[in-house]
């Protein structure tokens, strides 16, 4: 399988997530909006007991929040290993915005000392170069609270059980976002540049809210006709390309489960890619998706997988290098899928050409079977 569709959640804000025995919508560490703390409430103040690094003395500790600033509050554990592997991304992000008044501060509930000896352990920097712990989060503020106070006030409050979580505080001492730290740069920008609509996404918060409720619901009583019914309805309130995209995803899932008309799941994978033809990475998702699907025996048309390719092709204008090495292949095997043996072998020639080594080995293998089948078929 390749990389772009390995890593493709990376790149997208929303995942889809097993739900009532069906894919459904979800939010990566998502706060629920409520009285508990979540988006829109006040930071709570930090009480560090030990603040092992501070950005080489440039960055002061935090106790208060201070106005016009914005901070991310992290929480990690030297035994958490995607938490180290989040550590170059903040360190980067520290430096990209420090100029910006952005001050990251990393909290972790473990004794002084377990953290201390943590600082000799090697690290991927990021570019591929090995580096100490202790270089590496030089970079910003790298603490450890092992009252556990900070954690009570953030973690518990927000009924977070999962690190590394993230907590974005904006101008205005209040919480923007709550999420995994190798999902927030879009956030975190538009935080820094004054262009984060919080009630807008509050408001977006609450409306997933009603539909896992209401969509979970009848998933759970096997009334699946029903939930893509009431997906419909949702998909009349959103006008957000992303949830969109979960949405149409996830009424596909549902109408499969119906047994749905097919003439009404074309209209459907109609639908999703027009809603996501401007996002090549949405395009090459779906298309992949149907044409498991169409391996799977889930449904029987034809007409949604060349659908399928004229919609990957129309993006490939729109991607360059391994991303669209990798959309080549997804070309091929939708034409191999449905017979169309020379333009499948056509599309992996450019997959193999295109790909920047990672993916070659398995492109190269395709293609030869392809071949094979082609000769076959001539004989």
């Amino acid at each position: 399988m390749s990389f772009l569709r390995t890593t493709l959640v990376a790149f997208i804000p929303v995942t889809l997530v097993a739900f009532a025995g069906v894919t459904w919508l979800s939010q990566p560490f998502a706060a629920v909006v409520s009285e508990k703390l979540g988006v829109g409430s006040v930071a709570p103040k930090l009480n560090v007991e030990h603040w092992v690094q501070n950005g080489n003395g440039k960055f002061p500790k935090v106790t208060t929040f201070q106005a016009g600033k914005v901070y991310v509050v992290e929480f990690w554990a030297t035994t958490c290993g995607p938490c180290v592997q989040s550590m170059p991304h903040l360190a980067a992000l520290q430096t990209k915005f420090a100029d910006k008044g952005l001050q990251i501060v990393s909290i972790s509930s473990e004794p002084l000392e377990t953290v201390k000896d943590f600082l000799t352990n090697q690290v991927d920097d990021g570019t591929g170069k090995k580096t100490t712990i202790d270089e590496l989060t030089k970079a910003y503020c790298l603490t450890t609270d092992p009252d556990g106070s900070c954690d009570a006030d953030y973690m518990l409050a927000a009924e977070q059980n999962g690190i590394p979580c993230s907590f974005i505080v904006g101008k205005d001492s209040k919480i923007e976002w709550i999420g995994h730290p190798m999902e927030m740069d879009s956030i975190l920008e538009s935080v820094l540049n004054d262009s984060w609509d919080r009630t807008k996404y509050i408001a977006e918060q609450k409306l997933l809210e009603e539909i896992q409720t209401t969509v979970g619901s009848l998933a759970r009583k096997k009334k699946y006709a029903e939930a893509a019914t009431a997906i419909d309805g949702f998909l009349a309130k959103v006008s957000d390309k992303r949830l969109q995209f979960g949405l149409y995803k996830s009424k596909i899932e549902m109408q499969l489960l119906a047994k749905s008309d097919i003439k009404q799941l074309t209209k459907t994978y109609s639908d999703l890619f027009a809603s996501c033809e401007s996002e090549p990475l949405f395009v090459q998702d779906v298309a992949w998706s149907a044409f498991e699907k169409y391996t799977e025996n889930k449904f029987d048309s034809k007409e949604i997988i060349r659908m399928s390719i004229s919609a990957v092709e129309k993006a490939l204008v729109e991607v360059q290098g391994a991303e669209k090495a990798n959309m080549h292949d997804t070309v091929a095997r939708l034409h191999f899928a449905i017979g169309n043996l020379d333009a499948a072998i056509k599309a992996q020639l450019q997959a193999v050409m295109l790909s920047d080594g990672s993916d070659q080995g398995s492109f190269k293998e395709f293609l030869e079977e392809l071949k094979m089948e082609s000769e076959k078929v001539k004989k």
